[in-house]
């Protein structure tokens, strides 16, 4: 949280993310299994992980909104609902955290809570295992 800037009211959402995370690793307590494994008797899966506190969008249902309304609402990623699939999404307009399982995210961007406009992370993100595409400061050599 001090890294990324978060005000400290999302202190129990940081604490409830990092429960959620530390029941999907192993751990020494069950020998070869993860904490959720033991408990449900399935494999958690790890594919709706997510970078904590990046921006986001959420998609608005058409109950919810007119016409000329916005179809997805801008906010910061905080965590993940325990007995639900879905996201939490502190929404940056309504400045509520609201639950939702349609959620574009942008794990390269983050909020500055200070200025309230966002942020690009210097480094990218390489989430796949694929080589980074960028400036090698090493000399190739020919080989032909």
């Amino acid at each position: 949280m001090t890294e990324k800037e978060i005000p400290v009211t999302f202190w129990a959402e940081a604490v409830s993310t990092t429960m959620y995370l530390q029941n999907r690793c192993l751990t020494t307590a069950v020998t070869g299994k993860t904490p959720f494994e033991a408990f449900t008797g399935r494999k958690p899966g790890v594919k709706h992980l997510k970078v904590f506190s990046c921006i986001c969008y959420t998609h608005v249902p058409s109950s919810l909104r007119q016409k000329f309304d916005d179809k997805a609402g801008k906010g910061v990623f905080v965590g993940y609902e325990s007995c639900e699939k879905g996201y939490k999404v502190y929404d940056l307009k309504s400045e509520k955290i609201v639950l939702s399982r349609s959620v574009i995210f942008s794990e390269d961007k983050s909020w500055n809570w200070e200025r309230n406009q966002m942020n690009t992370l210097p480094i990218p993100l390489n989430l796949e295992g694929d080589e980074v595409d960028g400036d090698n400061n090493e000399e190739q050599t020919d080989t032909t």
